[in-house]
């Protein structure tokens, strides 16, 4: 939900998987960069895990209660 902060509170996605057109995935990307030059691109992390906890991490995701990105920390 990258351009949020552009158009207020409504919440619009944004996909560089190549399945655009090449002018508008540029046209998409140069909104994105004025987002992140502008300080506005937030990523929401809801739970962080340790990779040795992937089950649970998984099981978690799963089930339905996810409000953000869910983080594996690799082995410290």
């Amino acid at each position: 939900m990258v351009m949020t902060s552009v158009f207020g509170k409504k919440k619009a996605k944004f996909s560089a998987t190549g399945a655009l057109p090449e002018k508008e995935s540029k046209r998409l990307l140069e909104i994105l960069i004025e987002i992140v030059e502008a300080g506005n691109l937030r990523g929401i992390i809801d739970r962080t895990y340790a990779l040795a906890q992937v089950t649970n991490a998984h099981e978690y995701i799963e089930a339905g209660h996810k409000k953000g990105n869910v983080v594996l920390r690799p082995i410290a």
